[in-house]
Parts: C-alpha cells; structure tokens; sequence
C-alpha cells in the first residue's frame, strides 16, 4: 500500500511538474524588452488650435515634438517587431492546443499594453472618429496597434497606404493633384495617417460605429459622442445625404465631427439596402 501510494505521489510530481509553461522564460524575456521599450520618455504633444489663428511658434514647436516622437518610435517599433517574430517562431514550436492558446493570449496581452501606450501619446491629437489610431497617428503608432500591414505598407510618390483584413490607413499629397515632377512631390515623404476606411465588420470605431449597422442607429450613435469645437461647426451634425447613380444606394457627408478627444474632421459613411457597408474618416 505504502508503495503505492509513493508511486501515485510521484506520478502526480511528474506530472504536475510537466504542466509548466515551457515557453515561460522565452515569454519572460520578450516581456521585459517589451516593457523597456514602452518605458522609452516621449514628448508630450498637442496639435494647434487653428480656430484660434495660425501661430508659427505654437506650428515648430509642434512640428520639432512630431519628429522627437518619431525617433523614439522607431526604436519601439523595431522591438514590436523582433517580439512578433519571436512569438511566431514560439507558435511554431507549440506542440498542441493549449500551447498555442496560451502564446496566443500573451500576444493580445502585449497588444493591449501597446494600445495603452498609443492611447497615451496620441491623447489630443488625432481628428474624427478613431478606431484606437487614425487621422493624425504616425504609422508606427498604427503598426504598434494592428501590426505589420498586409501590403507591407505600400508607398509611392505622393501616397502610402497600409492595409489590414477590413481596414485601411492613408496619406496622400494634394488629393492626388500634383504632377509627377512636382518638386513638393518629389521630397514628399508620409509621416502620419490622413485617412481611415473601414469595410470590415470586425472593427469598432471609438464613436461606437460598426458595419452593418442602419443609418438611424450611425446617426445616433455619432450624435452621442458629437462635440462642438469650433466656430465653424454646427450645434448638430452636419449632415448631407447623397446618392449613388444609377443606384438606390446611398451616402452621407458628415462634415467637421469631432469628439470629447478629437479635433474636427469629415466623415463619410456609405449604405447598401439600408446597412452600413463602408465607413470613412477623410479630407473628402
């Protein structure tokens, strides 16, 4: 009986001792590079209140913070990306399920910590409705949130463009206007997001927003989170109902929507039979 029962005490320790997480140190570390990362000192910034009048001292101190943040950035963002790598040769040594699933959860725990972050410098500074980054976020800001774009971040003369399953984030010069040898052009390079179009139903803007919702229940959950900043703005939205040609289809014209966290900008939300399909946050 004794010996049994020693047998059975030691089945459990070998046992027991097996369910331990295997990738714990590798998490460890990833962890701390992580933290250290996230730790770096970043400028505090805020855009310039136009409404006010265009101040060149308020516009380079602003434009000089933009370019420190940046760097700093930079250096993040080369750390998410050596993590991810990490974590994805990890899932690739993942024996079964519950291994996967546990990799899995400490991906999102670092993507949360991220966010956590971006939300923090980017407080003030971004236009619109936001799905945690857009107008106004640096494109290191929206890799730290979604990750490395699927097109690789394409970028060309005058535009750049990252795309993820359902979302999409870009900048162009002049709306498209300049000549290919435009010397403004030519020099031109992207450094933060100009324009969010979501198609996806997987994303929920910050207003609430989400595709597939009807237009009354769009408009509602916009006016709730609708703040006046300007002179300029409307005590309501302001709204402009368009039409599709040929089509019973519709769109509307959100002009100069802002939030409790947001600088004004205009939105542009598209409707098939009666459900939003295609949701963007652009100049026009």
């Amino acid at each position: 009986m004794q010996k049994l029962l020693l047998l059975a005490i030691l089945f459990i320790s070998v046992v027991v001792t097996g369910c331990g997480d295997k990738f714990a140190k590798d998490k460890e570390e990833i962890l701390k590079a992580e933290k250290a990362a996230l730790a770096m000192e970043v400028p505090a910034i805020a855009m310039p209140d136009y409404s006010k009048g265009f101040k060149k001292q308020d516009y380079e101190i602003y434009r000089t913070n933009f370019k420190k943040l940046l760097e700093v950035e930079d250096k993040i963002v080369a750390e998410t990306r050596k993590s991810d790598a990490k974590i994805a040769e990890l899932l690739k040594k993942a024996e079964n399920d519950s291994e996967k699933k546990s990799l899995q959860e400490f991906q999102e725990k670092l993507r949360k910590d991220r966010i956590e972050f971006v939300r923090k410098v980017s407080k003030d500074r971004l236009s619109g409705d936001t799905f945690v980054v857009g107008v106004g976020s640096s494109w290191q800001e929206v890799e730290m949130v979604y990750g490395k774009p699927q097109n690789e971040g394409k970028e060309s003369k005058g535009f750049k463009d990252y795309k993820y399953d359902g979302i999409a984030f870009r900048d162009w010069i002049g709306g498209g206007a300049y000549p290919a040898n435009h010397p403004r052009l030519v020099n031109w390079k992207s450094t933060k997001v100009q324009a969010v179009v979501v198609t996806g139903n997987n994303f929920t803007s910050d207003a609430g927003v989400k595709i597939g919702m009807t237009r009354d229940e769009v408009l509602k959950t916009l006016k709730e989170k609708y703040v006046k900043k300007e002179a300029r703005q409307k005590e309501e939205l302001y709204l402009s109902k368009g039409y599709a040609p040929y089509s019973k289809d519709y769109f509307d014209v959100i002009l100069m929507y802002s939030m409790k966290d947001t600088l004004p900008y205009n939105i542009f939300p598209s409707y098939k039979e009666g459900k939003l399909v295609s949701y963007g946050v652009s100049p026009h």
